[in-house]
């Protein structure tokens, strides 16, 4: 009876113990790119080459990416150059909009605004997308949708557009809403 008293004591101060680590997102602030920074778990680290390729499938890599110690989380910024002005950045919000509804199946939008972090302008989406299988595509296998929780910002700067990514599984969106929201209102840029 001892024995099994200790082990259940012992079971119980692991899993107390690995719950604060999952739930104190303690932030500190990190140089992600030239000029560039943003508060992030310390846990955070950059993404490998393998993870890249299965969370970034685009013909290029972003120039910052990182992850958890479980591998959900996707946080990147990438760059393309534009020919937006700072002042299109109301337009552009509506453009990116459009191609976030024609990316999924579904999208709940949490927030869609243009928002002054750090005294620079960006435009913000914060959703909840769904991606269904394809109905024509047959399989063994029984595929469910795809639900991920996405908060991404955009920004106009030096004639390029400045994208801001962040995105976990939805099944753990109110474990990472918060730090997501920090995160990205944290974002400078000189």
């Amino acid at each position: 009876m001892k024995k099994s008293v200790v082990r259940w004591m012992a079971v119980l101060i692991m899993v107390v113990i690995s719950g604060f680590m999952l739930v104190t997102n303690d932030l500190v602030r990190t140089d992600i790119y030239e000029g560039i920074s943003v508060s992030m778990p310390k846990s955070f680290r950059p993404m490998s080459d393998a993870l890249l390729r299965e969370k970034y499938v685009a013909a290029r890599r972003p120039l910052a990416a990182y992850t958890d110690h479980n591998q959900q989380v996707a946080f990147g910024l990438n760059v393309s150059n534009t020919r937006w002005q700072a002042g299109d950045l109301a337009m552009l919000k509506d453009f990116y909009r459009a191609s976030v509804l024609e990316l999924y199946d579904e999208v709940d939008f949490i927030t869609e605004s243009v928002e002054k972090i750090n005294g620079r302008e960006f435009a913000v989406f914060e959703f909840v997308s769904v991606v269904r299988p394809d109905e024509n595509e047959t399989s063994f296998i029984n595929q469910k949708p795809i639900r991920q929780y996405t908060y991404v910002q955009y920004t106009i700067h030096n004639k390029k557009t400045w994208v801001f990514d962040f995105s976990v599984p939805a099944r753990v969106q109110p474990e990472w809403q918060e730090t997501a929201q920090k995160m990205m209102t944290s974002v400078r840029m000189k």
